[in-house]
């Protein structure tokens, strides 16, 4: 039986536009699975066309809600600049950047979608929106995979700092340091598990990778769920 807690819970996630989007993710990807799979099994064309429809319809409606993106990662780019470490600094930079281009091809992607305005080197635009994702994706990639190497090094100082701490209050302190450490190698492994299955996809488009859209609309429904998930634990702490 659906309680109202419960009922409050869903509510607060699709009271953001993140979740909302998130969701028609969800719906888009199983879509283009959905439709590859009825094609692989000989559905009829009518029927294989109806989520094939389904699945470009959510997607021009997704590109609505992600119109003023770019903005959003200027500022997050810009705010970049000042972290201390060169790494991160640089990585973080280019997730920044190759998001924000990403998303601001897709205004023109969206346009000509709808024909409201049809650019005529519409594929060069779409190409470079996919590689500038694959861009911010490896940086995100390169910046997970720096900062687990960073967390072994604390890691390891915190196993040092045991051996010459033996009193109660001191083992304490370094059990909730244990403990947040680990939470924070969860989180950037589950970011970078995330990222790992997102870089299919316009590695796909790009034809780069010989996936077929049965594997990429798994790896997007995978993704979209993580996405949600996060989302929703952000929404109902």
């Amino acid at each position: 039986m659906v309680t109202h807690q419960q009922v409050d819970a869903v509510n607060r996630f699709l009271h953001t536009t993140y979740g909302r989007e998130r969701t028609c993710r969800l719906i888009q990807y199983f879509a283009r699975f959905y439709a590859f799979y009825l094609t692989r099994q000989g559905a009829p064309k009518v029927t294989v066309q109806r989520w094939n429809d389904l699945k470009q319809h959510v997607g021009n409606a997704r590109k609505f809600f992600r119109l003023l993106k770019p903005i959003e990662f200027a500022q997050t780019g810009i705010k970049a600049l000042d972290t201390k470490d060169e790494v991160l600094r640089a990585t973080g930079v280019l997730k920044q950047l190759g998001m924000g281009l990403y998303y601001s091809a897709e205004v023109f992607v969206l346009t000509n979608a709808i024909q409201f305005y049809q650019p005529k080197n519409i594929k060069q635009i779409t190409d470079f929106g996919q590689k500038c994702w694959l861009l911010g994706i490896t940086a995100s990639l390169l910046s997970g995979i720096y900062k687990l190497k960073l967390l072994g090094v604390r890691y390891q100082m915190l196993v040092k700092e045991r051996t010459y701490h033996d009193n109660e209050k001191d083992d304490t302190e370094l059990k909730k340091r244990e403990m947040a450490l680990e939470k924070e190698r969860h989180s950037i492994t589950y970011q970078l598990v995330q990222d790992a299955l997102d870089f299919t996809i316009p590695s796909s488009a790009l034809g780069w990778l010989p996936l077929d859209d049965g594997i990429v609309g798994i790896a997007g429904i995978i993704t979209s769920l993580m996405c949600m998930n996060t989302q929703w634990q952000k929404s109902n702490p």
